[in-house]
């Protein structure tokens, strides 16, 4: 995980300096991503807290995830969550959410759907939806999954924020 430290710290150096302040809606990581965030020192200058949206009944009731945006798509979807940053950005308030929901593991009896996770990234007036597609067991996919949300985090700051 040393990229993602690396990554992690370059987020912290630019949300510092362009004062900027993130939130996070966590599914199939349970909450790894704010764990990985707030290992930082002074990551509480930028970042917020965190939902973990791991029923659907959460991503319903307190991320106002339409129910039938679950029901049509399926709560693994690019719809969903982009559905799920856009409540965290405004729930928890705060200038960019970084959301995931995907499937950790091959479960035929669940979900006939691969190991797989959609991420997005969301400000007030942009937003990033990203799919992978996995293929470790289910530690080393939520790993993976932590890895590449902090990525795409990155990546939306450098994009949105610094080049303008």
């Amino acid at each position: 995980m040393n990229k993602t430290l690396e990554k992690l710290k370059k987020i912290h150096d630019l949300c510092l300096c362009h004062n900027l302040t993130i939130s996070t809606a966590e599914s199939c990581t349970g909450g790894y991503i704010a764990k990985y965030i707030t290992d930082q020192t002074n990551s509480s200058k930028y970042y917020k807290g965190t939902i973990i949206a791991y029923s659907n009944e959460v991503k319903t009731k307190i991320l106002k995830v339409p129910h039938d945006l679950i029901a049509d798509n399926g709560a693994v979807s690019s719809e969903v969550a982009l559905s799920m940053a856009s409540g965290a950005l405004e729930v928890i308030s705060t200038d960019i959410a970084l959301s995931v929901t995907g499937i950790m593991e091959e479960n035929k009896d669940y979900s006939q759907k691969s190991p797989q996770v959609f991420i997005s990234v969301k400000s007030i007036d942009k937003h990033d939806t990203f799919h992978f597609n996995l293929d470790g067991d289910r530690e080393a996919n939520r790993e993976k999954t932590v890895y590449y949300a902090i990525s795409c985090l990155y990546d939306f700051i450098n994009k949105h924020y610094l080049l303008s």
